[in-house]
């Protein structure tokens, strides 16, 4: 579904939203981690990037962009944003089979991902939300209503960036951010410690320092395949506990690699279940 001519954030006509009054202050993200503050936005609507763009690098956002979701998917894959906002109406797929193919994927799939679009009727936006959105909101929305809505769907990660970037105990549910997403908070803010897992009668100990994983072990696994088998996990508790335990090498191979690998073969065994997008939607 591309954008017609009667569309009026179309092209350059887009008018962005007035600021508000010196005197209506702008919510802060300051209690949000840097790590946090990173964006993509997705939109086939030059001038609306670069008005998210500032608007978003103004509160200390680091932006992506892409003008297509075949890009912006990959960008999501490559960048792995803590938030994707999305237009629904581009040239060729729209924002909605977007939306679905990063609900597909196990390294993104809990990624916060809001619609912002011009074409914003009772219908799309319960289509939206019904396919894994967590927000539909208009273009045409007050600059700070749209970052007030920006920040309560970052809310959720909020105290737990704030807490692990303080090097203090974490914790929390998986299905909030999803194994990947915990290990990559580890990671990001330089964690040495224990994350201790559990779900069920299964229990899992990955430990880290400085962010990069030195040990684990759990439900018979050990190593790189303890790290796979956590990646599967789609609910559970999570708990970090601080402390230098000395003497371990870093886990081969990298981070990166573990976390790549282990959500690779998890996107393979949905697809042969006929649960996940298929290898070309990549």
């Amino acid at each position: 579904m591309s954008q017609g001519a009667d569309d009026p954030t179309r092209g350059d006509e887009f008018d962005p939203p007035a600021l508000p009054p010196s005197t209506t202050p702008l919510p802060s993200f300051d209690e949000i981690p840097e790590v946090l503050r990173q964006v993509l936005v997705v939109d086939d609507n030059a001038v609306f990037r670069g008005y998210l763009r500032g608007l978003l690098a103004a509160q200390g956002f680091t932006v992506h962009e892409a003008a297509d979701a075949q890009t912006g998917l990959a960008l999501a894959l490559a960048k792995r944003p803590w938030l994707i906002l999305t237009d629904v109406r581009m040239p060729g797929e729209d924002g909605f089979e977007l939306c679905r193919k990063v609900r597909s994927h196990s390294l993104i799939q809990h990624t916060p991902l809001l619609f912002l679009s011009g074409w914003d009727d009772y219908k799309s936006r319960y289509h939206g939300l019904e396919i894994g959105a967590d927000d539909f909101v208009s273009k045409e929305t007050p600059v700070r209503e749209l970052l007030i809505r920006i920040q309560l769907v970052l809310k959720r990660y909020m105290e737990l960036g704030r807490r692990g970037g303080q090097g203090a105990g974490m914790e929390g549910q998986l299905e909030v951010m999803g194994a990947p997403g915990v290990l990559q908070v580890c990671h990001l803010t330089r964690l040495t410690g224990v994350l201790l897992a559990e779900t069920g009668a299964s229990q899992m100990t990955i430990r880290f320092r400085e962010g990069e994983v030195v040990g684990a072990s759990g439900e018979g696994y050990y190593g790189a395949d303890a790290i796979y088998a956590f990646l599967a996990w789609t609910e559970g508790r999570f708990h970090f506990a601080p402390g230098d335990f000395g003497g371990e090498r870093r886990l081969e191979p990298s981070f990166g690699e573990l976390v790549l690998e282990g959500c690779r073969r998890l996107d393979e065994a949905r697809r042969a279940a006929g649960t996940a997008a298929p290898p070309e939607s990549v």
